[in-house]
């Protein structure tokens, strides 16, 4: 029986983002392109004789434990498990920033329900982890899964793409922040004259042809969220040879496209010196959140 595991969790981007409408509970309908790339949190999860959750987040996220998605996801375990006597540490090493649009606590989330799991030896199959995974967040359900998939419908209908061709991908964050909630909300209140074309991105992906995917890139939230840092990362790194640029979810963090390594190290140098809080020279992964260690 297993005391321990550690679980790696993947950031992830959205190649292309549009908003199709809402659900009579105010859900938003989206339909986008999302790919896990290789910036992770670690989490550590291990039983104790406590009978009660702990938790630990380096860096703290939320002013209270009890507001920590990878909280809620293991409260949300035991109780779809039916497990009544239990007791664990959780311990989240992060290194994906927030309030991003990398989804960085849907990633941590998508971790603990992994990681318990295998901890507890439920054998819940991928779909019912998504299924618990999609009553904490519209993201979730994508970083259990991972890889590149189309999602529609709030995040819960998936469809896997090929996997892109070789690449490489620039990840900043601006300094300044943005509220998801109050993105969706301006987005609400806006009219958008030019819609993402998802399908050409689809397209692309299937045809193996980056300069394809690139031209049609779009992220629908770029039109709501005034952020001034997101047009400048984006010149910056189509100025260093990047086969295109856009904003990732409800932002404001900004990737580039590269086919050329060296292009790719020149645009992170670049941006590193322009003091933006994270950078990251990343590659595309084909996983989400997994055990890399038990014990």
């Amino acid at each position: 029986m297993l005391s321990s595991v550690v679980v790696q969790a993947p950031a992830k981007i959205n190649v292309g983002l549009d908003i199709l409408g809402s659900t009579d509970d105010d859900y938003h309908l989206l339909r986008t392109v999302m790919q896990t790339v290789d910036i992770y949190d670690v989490i550590e999860i291990e039983k104790n004789n406590l009978g009660q959750i702990n938790l630990t987040c380096d860096p703290a996220v939320t002013s209270t434990v009890d507001q920590n998605l990878s909280y809620k996801a293991a409260q949300l375990f035991f109780k779809e498990a039916e497990i009544d006597d239990y007791g664990i540490d959780i311990c989240v090493k992060k290194s994906i920033p927030v309030a991003a649009g990398l989804a960085g606590g849907s990633s941590d989330a998508a971790g603990v329900l992994v990681g318990l799991n295998r901890l507890y030896e439920t054998d819940f199959s991928l779909d019912e982890l998504c299924g618990m995974a999609l009553k904490l967040g519209a993201d979730i359900p994508f970083c259990v899964r991972g890889g590149i998939q189309l999602a529609d419908g709030v995040g819960e209908i998936f469809t896997p793409l090929p996997n892109l061709p070789e690449c490489y991908f620039v990840i900043a964050k601006p300094n300044e922040l943005v509220n998801t909630k109050e993105a969706y909300e301006r987005y609400d209140r806006t009219d958008i004259i030019n819609r993402p074309d998802i399908d050409g991105v689809i397209a692309g992906v299937v045809a193996q042809n980056l300069d394809v995917v690139t031209s049609h890139m779009q992220n629908v939230f770029e039109e709501v969220v005034c952020v001034n840092s997101v047009k400048k990362i984006k010149d910056l790194m189509l100025e260093f040879g990047a086969l295109g640029s856009s904003m990732t979810g409800s932002g404001p963090a900004v990737f580039g496209v590269f086919e050329n390594k060296l292009k790719a190290k020149r645009c992170f140098r670049a941006l590193k010196e322009k003091d933006f809080l994270d950078v990251f020279l990343t590659v595309p992964v084909g996983c989400g959140a997994v055990v890399i260690e038990e014990l």
